[in-house]
C-alpha cells in the first residue's frame, strides 16, 4: 500500500469520525484542530473551515497561526465578515489594538446587527481605556440579544477576549 492510498484512508476515516460526531465545535479545541487540517487537506479553499480552524487556533493559543489562517482568508475575500472579526480578537490577544479596531470596525460596517462583534468592539475600547466608548458597544451588544443565555454568552465572550 502507498503512502497516498494510506493517507487518503486515513483521512477519509477522520472526516468519517468528524461527521459522526456532528458538532465538531462540541470535541476539543486540539482534536477540532486536527479535524479541520484534515477537512482542509480534502478542500482546500473551504473558507468556512478555515475561520473554524483559526478560532481552534486562537483558543488554544496559537495566535500566529491563527493570523496566518486569516490572512488566508481575506485574501480570497477581503469582505469576510467572520475572518475581520476573527483577526480583530487575534489583534486584541497580541496587544495591537489599534489593528484590532480596524478590522472589528469593518466587520461590523458588514454586520451591525451581530451582537459579539460588539462585545469584540467593546473589548478593544476597554484596553484602549476608552471607557464610554466600551459601554456603548457593550450596551449594543446586550440590546441586540434577547434572553438570559445570550446575555451569560456576553461575558463568557467578554472573559475569553479580554483574558490572559
Amino acid at each position: 500500500m502507498t503512502k497516498w492510498t494510506l493517507t487518503l484512508i486515513l483521512c477519509l476515516v477522520w472526516v468519517g469520525l468528524a461527521r459522526a460526531h456532528g458538532d465538531v465545535s462540541k470535541l476539543p479545541d486540539s482534536v477540532q484542530i486536527t479535524q479541520y487540517r484534515l477537512g482542509l487537506y480534502i478542500s482546500p479553499d473551504d473558507l468556512a473551515t478555515h475561520n473554524k480552524l483559526a478560532m481552534a487556533l486562537y483558543r488554544t493559543g496559537q495566535l500566529e497561526e491563527a493570523k496566518k489562517e486569516l490572512k488566508l482568508i481575506l485574501e480570497k475575500d477581503c469582505q469576510n465578515f467572520d475572518a475581520l472579526d476573527g483577526f480583530g480578537i487575534v489583534s486584541i490577544k497580541t496587544g495591537k489594538y489599534q489593528e484590532a479596531l480596524d478590522y472589528l470596525k469593518k466587520a461590523v460596517k458588514i454586520n451591525e446587527q451581530d451582537v459579539m462583534v460588539h462585545v469584540h468592539l467593546s473589548a478593544v475600547y476597554e484596553k484602549m481605556n476608552l471607557s464610554e466608548k466600551a459601554q456603548k458597544e457593550l450596551a449594543r451588544a446586550r440590546a441586540l440579544t434577547s434572553d438570559s443565555v445570550g446575555l451569560e454568552n456576553i461575558e463568557k465572550e467578554l472573559k475569553l477576549v479580554t483574558g490572559p
